[in-house]
């Protein structure tokens, strides 16, 4: 256990979601082995700018993590980075970077890769070519169907909200070269545990643990299991 003591994990939320939301998890763990951080725009952490994409996201907590790591000692090699959904975006372009201060990676509903249906396909055709033509979509038949998509637009995020859903990793995740889990709800319907089987192909010498029974939040639907697989992960370290 000695190992998991010395690694500090540091955890990246899910869109949407803050700290908050992760503080029975990192209760679990002895104090100071987990800090979580609020991503800009979320909880308590001011939005920097409406026009970041995942690099400028990924950017801002690499500054943050390297300054963690310079205070706290763990600038060889010490943070152990876990990233929900969102947050996984982040932390893989993180870990595709190889700062010194990363040890391992864990990737949890990670939507990583950018991966149209032909239905989508069909519809970005048609969008764009009527917009060549001077028609535009009238704005409440292109947002109707999507909440999160209108919420972050009130928030003055939907450009980040746009620019993150069609972001593509596929090369970034090929780069990683720490030890890396993927975690997946087995009942996860978006991004589905095809997406976790096809990122665990991409991530060379990675592990994918998938919960049969969970969704999108295994964090929160199954929290005694969740913290037993990173547990063990850690241990191994």
């Amino acid at each position: 256990m000695a190992n998991a003591v010395r690694n500090k994990l540091v955890v990246l939320h899910g869109w949407g979601h803050d700290k908050a939301l992760w503080e029975d998890f990192a209760h679990r763990f002895p104090e100071g082995d987990v800090r979580v951080l609020d991503l800009p725009g979320f909880g308590e952490e001011p939005l920097v700018d409406g026009e970041w994409g995942i690099p400028e996201y990924a950017a801002w907590v690499k500054e943050r993590l390297a300054s963690i790591a310079a205070k706290e000692g763990d600038g060889n090699g010490g943070i152990v980075l876990l990233g929900h959904s969102f947050g996984g975006r982040i932390a893989a372009f993180v870990a595709s970077e190889r700062p010194a201060w990363l040890r391992a990676l864990v990737l949890y509903a990670a939507p990583c890769l950018y991966r149209p249906t032909a239905s989508v396909r069909a519809k970005i055709a048609a969008a764009k070519a009527l917009k060549r033509l001077g028609f535009a979509r009238p704005e409440a038949g292109r947002y109707a169907a999507n909440a999160e998509l209108r919420e972050a637009d009130a928030k003055g995020m939907g450009k980040i909200f746009r620019k993150t859903i069609v972001f593509d990793e596929t090369e970034a995740l090929r780069r990683i070269a720490v030890p890396t889990l993927l975690i997946w709800g087995g009942r996860d319907t978006y991004p589905t545990p095809a997406m976790g089987r096809e990122m665990h192909a991409l991530i060379s010498g990675s592990t994918l643990r998938i919960m049969e029974q969970s969704g999108h939040n295994a964090h929160l639907e199954n929290p005694i299991l969740f913290y037993g697989i990173i547990r063990q992960f850690l241990h191994a370290l």
